[in-house]
Formats: structure tokens, C-alpha cells, sequence
């Protein structure tokens, strides 16, 4: 496994010898607003994260914005996390907003964090006798935080500024909603996309919940005209699963990838930044 991803056998054994923080990231469905699972999918030892709620900046009008990096910190503490922890996150789904959870970690400097490769399902199909349980409680901690977010999240102004350069701009919601065939599923946002974006749909990188190699990944890229050697910034409704197709470059080892915070909520939301129908 790579830098970034951990299987289940291998989560396991550090469980056993308590080598790790085990975080699971809870996050809604965005789309018909179904909440997530909160009493199943619970690998002993976990601590929740909720994105919706305490993982957002809610002073913010656009949904999942990336929190303050102090107040980020005070979370993570509160979780019992330090900055020298090794974390492991995952979600119910498989693979949705763990990614999410990851790029905020590692905004805030944290170097020791992996995804659960497969997630929930991955763990469940392997260990499926492991006694259930409930969501950890853990001690509070102090997270010394350090502020990288610019070099993993960008925002319209900066987007705006890249219009028309080697930065190369990646889309990841459906095809439908990308060319404005359908409306939005959050109201009062125009259809289309960024302009000179290039589209990905998020579930193309993943096959039954995990990553596809990065051979597969360095295809799917090549297939569609981006470059992995340029700038990326990665898009989508509302900055979450962006986060996933970020995280697929950088297993194809692309190392100048950015998350457009504000994301389709923010740029169609605008009644002046430009749009591409």
C-alpha cells in the first residue's frame, strides 16, 4: 500500500498493538440529504468526525467549508488528537468523506495520516466476527497545529486568477451536471461549469469502494487531456469528493493538487463569476 492508503489487515494489526487514532468521518448525503449511519459501521476503537456539523465553518454561506486552523485544532484535541499522532480515517460508504477529512488533516501540517482503503465495507468483509461497538470517547489532547492550508485548498478569487494558465481545473461531479443538462440539487445555482475545466466524475477513480491502481488512475487522467506534471485545483459541489479524485492524483504521484473550497456552491452561486454551459 502507499503513503496514503492502508488496507484492512494492515489497519488491524496497528489497532492490536495500538499504534493509531482511528477517526471515521460522518457526513450526510449531499444530494437527497439521507443521513449518514451512525450506530453501525463502528470499528472498535473509532472516533467520529462529523463533517456536516463540527467539520465545517458554518459562519461560512457555502456548505463544508474549511474550518480556521485553530479551530480546527481545538476539534482534533477535543478527539484526543496531537500532531504527532497516527491517524487512520474512514467513512460508512466506502470511500466519500474520509478523503475529505484527510486533505483537512494534512492542510494543518498532520504528516502521519492514511485512508482506509475500501472503508467500512473493507473492514467489515474482512473482520465481520470483530465485536461491535460504540464510538470511542477519547481523553483531550493539545493539537499544535501548523497552517498549510494554502498549499492544499484554494478559493474563487484565486481560481478566478487561474483562468486561462497551465493550472489545469478538474470537475468532479456527474457528467450531467458538469454541462448543465440537470439542475443542481442545491437550489439557486446556475447550471454549467468553470471555464476550460476539465470533468472526472468522482466515482471513476474507485471500483467496489477503492482506489484504482495508479496505473488505472495515470489512464483515466491521460484519457481526458489533464496532465499530471501541471498544477491541478479539483472542484465539485460543495469541496467533499473533490477531495477524493485530489487524492487519486496524488497516488499517481501529481504533487501540485489544490481543492477549490467553495466549489460548485460558491462559483454557481455567483451571478458574476463565468460559467461554461
Amino acid at each position: 500500500m502507499s503513503h496514503i492508503l492502508i488496507s484492512a489487515e494492515q489497519l488491524q494489526e496497528k489497532l492490536v498493538n495500538q499504534q493509531v487514532v482511528l477517526l471515521r468521518a460522518l457526513m450526510a448525503d449531499p444530494v437527497n440529504g439521507t443521513a449518514d449511519t451512525v450506530s453501525t459501521g463502528i470499528i472498535p476503537g473509532a472516533v467520529d468526525v462529523d463533517i456536516d456539523g463540527e467539520g465545517s465553518d458554518h459562519k461560512s454561506a457555502h456548505p463544508h467549508t474549511m474550518l480556521a486552523p485553530e479551530a480546527f485544532a481545538t476539534i482534533l484535541g477535543n478527539k484526543g488528537v496531537t500532531a504527532e499522532s497516527e491517524i487512520v480515517i474512514y467513512d460508512n460508504r466506502g470511500q466519500f468523506s474520509a478523503a475529505r477529512l484527510w486533505w483537512m488533516l494534512k492542510s494543518v501540517g498532520h504528516c502521519h495520516v492514511r485512508l482506509l482503503d475500501g472503508g467500512w465495507p473493507a473492514w467489515n468483509v474482512r473482520f465481520p466476527s470483530m465485536p461491535k461497538s460504540q464510538p470511542n470517547s477519547p481523553s483531550k489532547a493539545f493539537y499544535q497545529v501548523e497552517n498549510d492550508i494554502v498549499h492544499w485548498f484554494v478559493g474563487a478569487t484565486d481560481v478566478l486568477q487561474m483562468l486561462g494558465t497551465d493550472v489545469q481545473i478538474v470537475d468532479v461531479r456527474s457528467a450531467e451536471r458538469f454541462h448543465g443538462r440537470v439542475e443542481e440539487p442545491r437550489a439557486g445555482l446556475r447550471r454549467g461549469h468553470i471555464p476550460g475545466a476539465y470533468n472526472l466524475p468522482f466515482a471513476k477513480v474507485l471500483e467496489g469502494g477503492f482506489f484504482k491502481s495508479p496505473d488505472a488512475l495515470h489512464a483515466l487522467f491521460t484519457s481526458i487531456g489533464v496532465s499530471l506534471d501541471k498544477p491541478l485545483i479539483f472542484s465539485c459541489g460543495s469541496g467533499v469528493t473533490a477531495c477524493i479524485v485530489g487524492v487519486a492524483a496524488r497516488l499517481c504521484g501529481a504533487d501540485d493538487v489544490k481543492i477549490y473550497d467553495g466549489a460548485w456552491s460558491e462559483w454557481g452561486a455567483s451571478t458574476t463569476l463565468p460559467i461554461e454551459v
